[in-house]
């Protein structure tokens, strides 16, 4: 899909427009709309962090100012007389993270922005978009960590073999899902589980002394009320279905239908 997006390789069908232009035929004026930002970042190791900089703002005639502005943003001011390569793998991506703001584009697509980074980097590299996105900067990037993409994003997009498998907002894609809460109950004494699963009717896990009850979210209150009803409970826990969940749900369920067919 990034791929298609930058314009590296071609539609099968369809077309991508970016401000309402299709870039099969303008590649070269969508890209002036947009900074990319890809998974690994080749770059000339015997420039420093300042020349880097400088060589793409130059490539793209960019305010010199800007290369200060962006180095600050990524914590690199203080290295920006070190050769690039001499950068650890976090610091490479923070150089690669800078190039892609030179331009201050109304688009940037990131491929995997915080691989390599250490946590303390990859929430600044989350904070930085969240403040891009706020100033009306439309961010679209690839991610494996899903709980950073259900912190960030607007809209997602899970994307199996290549097929677009599930797209909408995240209370969207938890509403499809088959259940959406997870209510986790324990006892101080052993119960009648036949009994237990026959009055609540949904799908229930048991493990090691609890009962994890999964059902939609407007099922849970009428749950709580029936586990109120015991005097034996001793702990109640409620879980809200995670994007993670959500996506081994659509690929089990993708999985299952293959072996079928």
């Amino acid at each position: 899909l990034i791929k298609m997006l930058t314009g590296l390789i071609q539609t099968s069908s369809g077309t991508i427009k970016i401000n309402g232009k299709d870039i099969a035929p303008f590649q070269k004026e969508a890209k002036q709309y947009f900074s990319y930002l890809p998974e690994i970042m080749a770059l000339y190791p015997h420039l420093t962090a300042k020349e880097t900089l400088h060589f793409f703002a130059e490539l793209q005639k960019i305010p010199e100012k800007n290369e200060d502005e962006v180095l600050e943003i990524v914590g690199l001011s203080d290295h920006k007389n070190q050769k690039v390569g001499d950068f650890s793998k976090g610091m490479t991506q923070r150089i690669g993270f800078a190039i892609a703001l030179l331009p201050k584009s109304p688009l940037l697509i990131l491929d995997e922005p915080t691989s390599g980074l250490d946590p303390f980097w990859a929430i600044q590299f989350k904070n930085v978009m969240k403040k891009l996105n706020e100033d009306g900067t439309t961010i679209i990037f690839a991610s494996h960590i899903l709980s950073e993409v259900e912190d960030l994003a607007d809209r997602v997009a899970i994307i199996s073999d290549g097929e677009i498998v599930a797209l909408g907002s995240i209370p969207e894609l938890k509403r499809r899902a088959k259940n959406e809460v997870k209510i986790k109950a324990s006892f101080h004494q052993p119960i009648d589980e036949t009994e237990f699963r026959e009055k609540f009717n949904y799908p229930i896990e048991s493990q090691k002394g609890f009962y994890i009850i999964s059902c939609k979210h407007d099922e849970k209150l009428s749950v709580l009320k029936a586990l109120q009803s015991y005097d034996d409970i001793k702990d109640i826990e409620i879980k809200e279905i995670t994007l993670e969940d959500i996506y081994q749900e659509i690929l089990t369920k993708r999985y299952i239908q293959k072996t079928d067919i």
